[in-house]
């Protein structure tokens, strides 16, 4: 999985056809297990591009994308969020949606 490293890098992800961003925290335990829950619970996932970004290293993410919480998902299409999971990750609907985008 790749990480953001600043707000451009971000901008540009979320313009691509289909992305995934988790956004985390060092010290949140949660956020350290949800990569393996996700890659266990959604197969699709290794089929669309995933990045990562560490929120307490730029705060300016966490504005841009009003992170009030972590773990948090967020699915971009083409520059438009068009899914957001705070905290409770629902992967259901996850799974739902990268299988109705991707057949």
């Amino acid at each position: 999985m790749k990480e953001i490293k600043n707000l451009t890098h971000l901008e540009t992800i979320a313009k691509n056809n289909l992305s995934i961003v988790i956004a985390k925290t060092h010290s949140c335990s949660t956020c350290k297990m949800i990569i393996e829950h996700l890659t266990k619970t959604i197969p699709r996932l290794n089929d669309v591009d995933t990045y990562q970004v560490f929120v307490d290293d730029l705060d300016e993410v966490r504005g841009r994308l009003v992170i009030f919480s972590v773990p948090t998902v967020l699915v971009f299409s083409n520059g438009k969020e068009i899914l957001r999971e705070s905290r409770f990750i629902n992967t259901h609907k996850i799974n739902r949606l990268l299988d109705n985008f991707l057949n």
